[in-house]
């Protein structure tokens, strides 16, 4: 009986604390320059997801990325939204694309595979990386015109 009531007490404690046996779910959003020197990894978990806001820089308009980290660490770009089109914006109807308006904002749902994005901070831009706990403009990470690298890294 004392056996059942220890076990009991061992698998009600393993439960209080759901990180262990779950390592395999634990990624980082890494952030690196152009030569892949490291500037910074923000904890992710596998179902996570993160949004890139920027202002388009010929349109003048708001754009919103939401990426998602996929359960075996992929990058998965799931959605762009914008106001209007602009050059470089996703927006052709075809396969695996589906193109929906709430009347304001155009919405483009996707699950595209990136094995990394790579982009320059903007001078116009005001792009920012919106976590699940904090917001991080792209200019405190890198000087306007610098290359960076976002990847999902273990």
């Amino acid at each position: 009986m004392i056996f059942r009531y220890v076990i009991l007490l061992i698998l009600c404690g393993l439960a209080a604390f759901p990180k262990i046996g779950a390592a395999g779910d634990n990624f980082f959003l890494r952030v690196a320059d152009f030569g892949g020197k490291k500037i910074v990894d923000f904890p992710l978990r596998a179902g996570d997801t993160f949004f890139i806001r920027y202002i388009h820089s010929s349109d003048g308009t708001p754009v919103r990325d939401t990426f998602l980290i996929g359960k075996d660490g992929q990058l998965i770009l799931v959605e762009e939204a914008y106001l209007w089109y602009g050059a470089g914006l996703e927006f052709q109807k075809r396969d695996g694309v589906q193109w929906t308006s709430d009347g304001r904002w155009s919405i483009i749902r996707l699950d595209r595979i990136l094995p990394e994005l790579r982009l320059r901070i903007g001078r116009v831009a005001q792009q920012i990386l919106v976590l699940p706990d904090r917001v991080i403009p792209f200019d405190t990470l890198g000087r306007p015109g610098e290359g960076l690298i976002i990847a999902v890294a273990r």
